[in-house]
């Protein structure tokens, strides 16, 4: 199996290290590194994933590079529902996510109250962070959307359904050019954001943008990586990487934008240290990576759209503006206890139990953990219209972000859960209402102000004059405007296909 690039730039190698992102094993829900950075410990929770094929697999791709790492598999999804705690702390979400980690993610969290999780969705069962990362949709011919639902493939085959496997990648390092370089674990109540929803073209020359890449896999031939959602039908799926920044200011928590107090390192996201006085402080190299699958219908039939059949939860069919959020959750000490005493060697290849048999941490690969939503709305199945009624902005420009015009019930409390289902559901405490007199395109921060944690959603400022699509209770058939906004994109698509094909 080969991996080429089919996107202007995206480097196979940078700094003289290969970029693992390009890499593939032969499994539906496969996943290896998106990065590598001289590493000397690698910490890559995987979803659905049988660790002995990963054993090989991973040691013939970074066995010259790594001298220690452990590969553990992701277990399950907490919840899907429109929830950002770091962007719209206390409201509803503009978009829905999909969620990992511990079982308190809500509107608000804390360290203190992630640490309180009753359950975790990390086999690390010390690992209470919150992960989340846009949902994808498929559009279908009729303008509707159905969620990518998140599923294990070997309990999903059979079904009409879209499959994702997710992970977390943290990658250790100890040592840059012969030199110790102490990696500091995240302290309580870090966060941070990667990407930019609003995107919706490319800047070769951002570390930011060249962190988000696109591979379309195929496991019996050539998969190819782009920075943009492929434009062709992916035969094993399709994985979108991000990799989150990894040197920090060592003072600021956080940030306004929630991106300027860290910094990708020098070399880009994929290699180079944090040389830069202003990002001193080297924390845990980490990405995420999605996979989606289609299982049971042909998308490009049944699309909308044929070229490239699937659009962001934001409203983004390019894969621009893709983004993920983290929030730590780690129990006090643990994470700097593995970077300082746990070394899974090569020899082992990946295998996570020789740490928790060191007693770092306490390893769980079985189970579930689930999450009652918070939000009580219809994000999952086939519906008219992208939760929050976000419209698809096809770009250039940057994508206008909207004011809410509606506000869907809130549940309360909520029941984490690791059976098949909750034995227990809340209430509705505020009920949906429409924001009467309100037009998403003039409204503004100040209309939409609030002293409740849950009454109201985010005020989004329009940046630029766009009229939102009006919703209709039944989906009709695309009309002029919608045939026009297809045509636009596959002519992106097909001016940027495959610029580039370099062999791995």
């Amino acid at each position: 199996m080969e991996t080429r690039n089919g996107s202007s730039g995206s480097l196979l190698q940078r700094g003289g290290k290969r970029d693992l992102r390009n890499s593939t094993s032969l499994s539906v829900l496969s996943t290896v590194s998106s990065s590598l950075l001289s590493s000397s410990l690698l910490f890559f929770p995987l979803f659905g994933m049988a660790r002995q094929l990963l054993h090989s697999l991973f040691a013939l791709a970074v066995l010259s590079s790594v001298q220690a790492y452990f590969l553990v598999g992701n277990r399950d999804v907490l919840v899907t529902e429109r929830l950002d705690p770091i962007l719209s702390p206390g409201k509803v979400s503009s978009h829905t996510h999909s969620i990992l980690g511990g079982s308190n993610f809500g509107m608000n969290v804390t360290t203190a109250q992630l640490r309180k999780s009753k359950c975790t969705t990390m086999p690390i069962q010390q690992d209470h962070s919150s992960y989340w990362f846009p949902t994808l949709y498929f559009q279908h011919k009729n303008g509707s959307f159905s969620d990518v639902s998140l599923y294990v493939v070997a309990h999903s085959m059979l079904s009409s359904k879209l499959i994702l496997g997710s992970s977390i990648d943290y990658l250790y390092n100890d040592a840059e050019n012969g030199k110790p370089n102490t990696v500091q674990a995240f302290p309580d109540d870090f966060r941070m954001i990667s990407g930019d929803m609003t995107l919706r073209s490319y800047n070769a020359s951002s570390y930011a943008q060249q962190a988000i890449t696109f591979l379309c896999l195929n496991f019996n031939g050539v998969s190819t990586k782009y920075n943009f959602l492929p434009p062709i039908s992916c035969p094993s799926g399709i994985r979108a990487q991000i990799n989150f920044p990894m040197c920090w200011d060592g003072k600021n928590l956080d940030s306004p934008d929630h991106k300027s107090h860290v910094a990708f390192p020098s070399g880009g996201p994929d290699s180079g240290t944090c040389n830069n006085p202003a990002y001193p402080v080297t924390l845990p190299p980490k990405a995420g990576l999605l996979e989606h699958r289609s299982v049971g219908r042909n998308p490009w039939t049944d699309a909308l759209n044929s070229t490239q059949p699937y659009v962001y939860s934001y409203g983004d069919p390019f894969g621009y503006g893709y983004h993920a959020d983290f929030y730590n959750g780690w129990d006090s000490g643990v994470l700097q206890n593995v970077l300082n005493k746990c070394a899974c060697t090569s020899a082992g290849f990946g295998d996570a139990t020789c740490c928790g048999d060191l007693g770092v941490f306490t390893l769980n690969t079985s189970g579930s953990c689930n999450l009652t939503p918070v939000v009580d709305e219809k994000v999952t199945g086939t519906m008219p219209h992208l939760p929050g009624n976000n419209p698809v902005q096809y770009g250039p420009k940057d994508a206008t972000i909207y004011a809410a015009t509606s506000v869907p019930a809130i549940v309360s409390p909520v029941y984490a859960y690791t059976g098949a289902s909750p034995t227990a559901t809340g209430s509705i405490v505020t009920s949906a209402y429409v924001i009467a007199g309100r037009s998403a395109a003039t409204a503004t921060a100040a209309a939409f102000a609030s002293t409740s944690t849950h009454s109201t959603t985010p005020a989004f400022v329009s940046k630029e004059s766009l009229t939102i699509p009006p919703v209709s209770s039944s989906v009709a058939d695309p009309d002029a405007a919608s045939r026009a906004l297809v045509s636009k994109a596959r002519r992106h698509h097909a001016a940027h296909k495959r610029l580039t094909v370099d062999d791995f």
